[in-house]
């Protein structure tokens, strides 16, 4: 089944934008969540809202806290092992295509 594209636009109504932006913050935990159990893997996730002053910690406050001070306290040529920047990304993909 095929999706339509979506039209991204500025949502001018406060009201909805507000509302989207709850929706697509509980479907991004949702994800974050199957994530961490499907694929058994320790993740953290730290979301700041524009609507209110608290954040959404994923899963907990101090879980989140002990996987980020884990990835800080890593050797720099661990953390950078299986890290993709941005720019690292588009060379692979751009060597991609020029084999196709």
């Amino acid at each position: 089944m095929v999706r339509k594209k979506v039209k991204l636009a500025f949502i001018e109504n406060n009201t909805e934008r507000r509302v989207s932006y709850r929706k697509r913050q509980k479907r991004f935990l949702t994800k974050a969540r199957e994530l961490n159990t499907l694929c058994d893997v320790e993740l953290a996730t730290f979301v700041n809202s524009p609507y209110h002053n608290e954040h959404e910690v994923f899963p907990n406050h101090e879980a989140a806290t002990g996987i980020f001070t884990k990835f800080i306290d890593l050797p720099e040529e661990k953390k950078s092992k299986d890290m993709k920047t941005l720019e690292k990304t588009r060379k692979d993909n751009h060597e991609k295509d020029r084999e196709n």
